[in-house]
């Protein structure tokens, strides 16, 4: 086996999967690894189903390529069940189509985390020049002159970071820039089934959570699932504290007398970690004026989406119909002459990558992070 390879992508949730696959596409070798045993990351394995950022706020997408290409594939096809009247089953039917749906005043794709992970597994079989290494972790990484050269024993040409956290930077000590739970806060999702309750409206909504902010719960929300009579929920608390939330909600609000979750074990999912500085910082201020730049690789229009440790979530929208742009140099980093990175490591503060954090956004970063990379090991700079 060859201990050499053109392009190393570490960490193989969105931003890497889409990396991976564009790299190699371009015709470099490419190595991709991750520490869980098949690609997905947050998208295939946290609980997630809906996938956001990938639509302007009239529910158009906002990139094409790999982007498009991948939320297609996770598309469901129709349902052969005739949708009962209701505004809520008229959105479930929009779900099992694959269309978009608008949840607030952004759309989002609803996806099941198997498809998510089945696709990606496909993907990767199927792209020539591509190799992936699981329950493969980060172990080592060398760096002489300012460039990465072995990366777990392999010789490399180019290194994208794509494992939220910025590991491979914190292995070369790279400029970094961090969240922290007053901006990041994580939260615990899991599938809730068993639930006839119809959420029509916000007032519905309403009489759900109030009982639980009044018997003391942290805040949680409710979110769209491909499975009839199933919710995933997103709670702030703690994991311990699951168990007897679903207990409140069985035995105190109807049309949950019967839910439960087919999870034994929760565990909190980090919505973002350190960004590694790269030759622009994407700011908060950029992202809510919608700026554009000359070196465009990828759009977004998702708010500014914080959490804070009280679970409380807060939200800065962009102007009405506004997308911001991302430039090429927030892909490389500043001091680091071959490494790239996309998805929750780009170069972004605390406010931008807010926004950007989603993984529609990150499958469009990584993809144009792969191409950057094949593009720099086919034209290097001139020293």
């Amino acid at each position: 086996m060859s201990t050499a390879v053109d392009i190393a992508v570490v960490g193989a949730g969105a931003a890497g999967l889409a990396a991976a696959v564009s790299a190699a596409r371009a015709g470099c070798t490419t190595m991709l690894l991750d520490q869980r045993p098949a690609a997905g990351g947050t998208g295939g394995f946290s609980g997630l189903t809906t996938l956001c950022g990938l639509y302007d706020d009239a529910g158009k997408f906002l990139n094409g390529g790999f982007a498009r290409e991948f939320a297609e594939a996770l598309a469901e096809r129709p349902s052969p069940d005739r949708p009962e009247p209701g505004a809520a089953s008229r959105q479930r039917a929009d779900r099992e189509m694959g269309a978009p749906i608008k949840m607030g005043r952004v759309w989002v794709l609803s996806y099941r985390p198997e498809t998510f992970r089945a696709r990606a597994a496909q993907l990767i079989s199927s792209t020539p020049n591509l190799r992936a290494h699981w329950h493969a972790p980060l172990q080592s990484v060398v760096a002489e002159n300012g460039r990465i050269t072995r990366v777990n024993d392999f010789a490399v040409g180019v290194v994208i970071d794509c494992s939220g956290g910025a590991e491979v930077a914190r292995l070369v000590d790279a400029e970094c820039l961090a969240t922290d739970a007053t901006t990041q806060a994580p939260a615990v999702v899991f599938p809730l089934d068993g639930v006839t309750r119809e959420f029509n409206s916000a007032a519905d909504v309403a009489q759900v959570l109030l009982p639980l902010a009044r018997a003391g719960f942290p805040p949680l929300n409710f979110q769209a699932s491909l499975e009839r009579d199933q919710l995933t929920v997103k709670f702030t608390g703690a994991p311990e504290a699951v168990r007897p939330l679903i207990e409140f909600l069985r035995a105190n609000i109807g049309g949950f007398e019967n839910c439960a979750t087919p999870l034994k074990e929760f565990a909190p999912t980090p919505r973002a970690g350190r960004m590694i500085v790269g030759q622009y910082v994407l700011t908060g201020t950029d992202v809510l004026a919608g700026r554009k730049f000359p070196d465009a690789v990828a759009r977004c229009a998702w708010p500014v989406e914080q959490w804070g440790a009280d679970g409380v979530a807060r939200f800065q929208y962009l102007p009405p119909g506004a997308h911001y742009e991302i430039p090429a140099r927030s892909l490389r980093a500043a001091r680091v002459e071959n490494l790239f990175m996309a998805g929750k490591t780009l170069s972004a503060d605390v406010a931008a990558i807010a926004s950007a954090r989603v993984m529609g956004c990150c499958l469009a970063t990584g993809a144009a992070a792969g191409q950057l990379a094949a593009q720099y090991l086919q034209s290097p700079p001139r020293k």
